[in-house]
């Protein structure tokens, strides 16, 4: 995965743009299964062609093909028949809507294609001209021309507060110095995101309890589920609600592929 700089223009909605090329052979075991990651993702693919398949719906991708990874519940499935080489920019989780302006949770466990379009009727991204930075600053311009609309800065402070804790702090106390309505956050926040503050919370914790023990298969280490779980049934049902699977069995296949696109 190689990483490049965020225009100034985008600093405010987008996490990280990226590029990634997918080794020429993949273990036959390889699960190339993504968590949640409480934030929508726009992927192009230069090379190649691949599907994402969420709770049984398959999404199959051309060359070239711009594309929008909605927010998910859910693992996320790749398939594909290597190499397929990609770009693309992960955004903040309130990131898309100064784009999109709508209900992003319209694209919830969704992928869509998106239009490749620029306001003055030109079509970018028709192909791959071999230089990655010239494509990336062609995705790039197509989405600063684009944005809109501003995160409400409550769904900001909400979505730091979480990230701060790493998931673990109570919903109440995220609200408690705020004077607007639980209830109305709620939906702001939905409507801003794609998800509930209680669901992004949720996917945190689950995230960083994979980075701790799933990703490097450190399954000595329970002591730590305490520190973000009840107790290891709270971890076993979000484990299971998440990947479909026990950990032992999760644990047996390698998920290198998959662990390219799970943050850190």
């Amino acid at each position: 995965m190689k990483y490049y700089p965020i225009p100034e223009a985008l600093i405010n909605y987008v996490e990280s743009i990226w590029s990634f090329e997918s080794p020429e052979q993949i273990d036959i075991n390889e699960q190339a299964t993504i968590i949640p990651s409480g934030r929508c993702i726009l992927i192009w693919n230069y090379s190649g062609e691949y599907e994402h398949i969420i709770q049984d719906q398959t999404y199959p991708h051309s060359k070239f093909d711009l594309h929008l990874v909605g927010q998910h519940h859910t693992k996320i499935l790749l398939k594909g028949k290597v190499p397929v080489n990609s770009i693309g920019i992960n955004f903040k989780p309130y990131g898309y809507y100064s784009i999109a302006g709508n209900d992003l949770s319209s694209f919830l466990n969704k992928v869509v294609s998106i239009s490749k379009r620029r306001l003055d009727g030109s079509q970018v991204l028709t192909n791959f001209s071999g230089n990655l930075r010239e494509s990336v600053t062609e995705l790039t311009q197509l989405l600063i021309e684009r944005i809109k609309f501003e995160p409400d800065q409550r769904v900001v402070h909400i979505t730091e507060q979480i990230n701060a804790h790493k998931g673990t702090i109570l919903i109440k106390d995220l609200f408690g110095h705020v004077s607007t309505s639980q209830r109305h956050l709620n939906k702001l926040f939905k409507s801003q995101t794609g998800i509930t503050p209680k669901e992004y919370a949720s996917i945190i914790r689950f995230q960083e309890i994979y980075n701790r023990y799933i990703r490097d298969k450190k399954s000595g280490n329970k002591s730590e589920l305490y520190d973000l779980f009840y107790d290891e049934s709270h971890f076993l049902q979000s484990f299971r609600k998440v990947l479909t699977l026990q950990p032992s069995l999760f644990l047996k296949k390698p998920n290198n592929l998959g662990n390219e696109f799970i943050k850190k």
